[in-house]
């Protein structure tokens, strides 16, 4: 299984990086398995492209390998697995054509929330989603960027929960792994990616504060697109990560938007999918 091992990623701290982890003990030992491999494949500390076997998980979580297999069975119907026969199991790649779905399910649906949120907020929706950017900022800073992404996700639930859409918000969820590693990959890979965020967050709030609707959809709409550049860049540094086998079938966007980070090289991809990886700085 040495062949799918990735070692450009950051290594990570479990204890530092999932202090969130695992904290319903009424769960089934399947179900704590299950949330266990997804929450560590989300984070990263599963890298995309890592060799997977039932035995080393069940003796590293400290668990049977009974629930480790239905854990593994339901993470391959999320799509956050592969099994190849006679081979074993890897943790998916990242797909770049799933993540044109994903993001065009979740900036719908945002936008839609947060045209009706800049108009209908409370003071309480304020004040929860500064201090939720306070402790973005705090988890950026203890190097619990696992937590970042979390305080990210909970700042833009509030969007949702303030107009009574939260299930809307768990449908992103749900539904959007690739783009979730992305999200965290451009934070620790990006320079200026995670300030962004901040400041971005914080012209939201005080729009919304204002009730001036088309400075929070023009914050929204500017927040939301910023990934789709830096999913270009992060395809440039780490292509190994990404499926680049269907390439080809993915939408004319992504192309695009990787070709203008490569001066104009539109067969840049097709070059990079049968060549090296490129060399990576992973101290950038």
């Amino acid at each position: 299984m040495d062949h799918f091992l990735i070692r450009t990623l950051p290594q990570f701290n479990y204890q530092k990086e999932y202090p969130m982890e695992n904290r319903d003990q009424n769960l089934t030992a399947s179900e704590k398995a299950y949330n266990l491999i997804k929450s560590r494949i989300l984070g990263l500390a599963y890298k995309p492209g890592r060799g997977l076997s039932t035995t080393s998980l069940a003796q590293e979580l400290g668990m049977s390998r009974s629930p480790i297999r239905d854990a593994l069975l339901r993470l391959a119907n999320d799509n956050l697995i592969e099994t190849f026969p006679k081979s074993g199991s890897r943790v998916s790649l990242i797909d770049l054509a799933k993540v044109t779905t994903e993001r065009f399910l979740r900036t719908s649906l945002e936008k839609a929330a947060s045209s009706e949120f800049a108009l209908n907020n409370s003071p309480e929706h304020i004040e929860k989603m500064r201090e939720l950017i306070e402790k973005q900022v705090s988890a950026w800073e203890a190097g619990a960027y696992v937590d970042f992404i979390t305080y990210d996700d909970l700042f833009h639930r509030v969007i949702f929960e303030a107009i009574g859409m939260q299930d809307c918000w768990e449908i992103i969820q749900t539904n959007s792994p690739n783009d979730h590693r992305i999200r965290l990959l451009s934070a620790l890979k990006i320079t200026g990616t995670r300030n962004a965020i901040v400041m971005n967050h914080t012209a939201l709030v005080d729009a919304a504060e204002r009730k001036n609707r088309d400075d929070v959809m023009r914050i929204e709409t500017q927040h939301l697109s910023r990934v789709v550049e830096e999913t270009a860049k992060l395809v440039i540094k780490l292509p190994e990560i990404f499926k680049l086998s269907d390439y080809k079938t993915a939408p004319e966007s992504i192309h695009s938007n990787i070709r203008s980070f490569q001066s104009g090289n539109e067969n840049f991809l097709n070059s990079l999918v049968s060549s090296n990886p490129i060399p990576l700085n992973t101290n950038d």
